[in-house]
């Protein structure tokens, strides 16, 4: 995973779930997952949600004259609220399927699981 991509995501996460935020073991754990969940999409998925992240980083330019990167978490806050109401319906589609996959890898964490008092699948409790 390229280095840019990478810090495009956490900063992504950390709007759409806050408990990420300056987090870094849970970082480590979330990109794990969120690398299993790109590499098991068909490779034009990927490569579509690869563009729609250098889409967020370059838009920001467009918006807010600074870098995804460069906007503090308040700014990147209001830019993604913003982005969600983009009237390009296919930003908004990539958006929410962006915004999925981040939940899915998130709440994927076992660690997590103890914070939202979840035990864990069905079929490994049975075990």
């Amino acid at each position: 995973m390229n280095p840019k991509f990478k810090q495009t995501i956490i900063l992504f996460t950390e709007v759409i779930i806050p408990d990420l935020r300056n987090n870094t073991s849970l970082e480590y754990a979330f990109i794990k997952n969120f690398k299993q969940m790109i590499n098991g999409l068909e490779p034009e998925s990927a490569d579509k949600i690869k563009l729609l992240v250098k889409v967020i980083d370059k838009l920001s330019l467009v918006y807010n004259f600074k870098t995804f990167e460069q906007l503090t978490y308040k700014q990147r806050t209001r830019y993604i609220d913003r982005l969600f109401d983009f009237p390009i319906g296919k930003i908004v589609g990539g958006l929410t399927g962006l915004r999925s996959i981040v939940m899915i890898s998130y709440y994927g964490i076992e660690d997590v699981w103890k914070s939202i008092r979840y035990d864990g699948p069905v079929n490994a409790q049975i075990q």
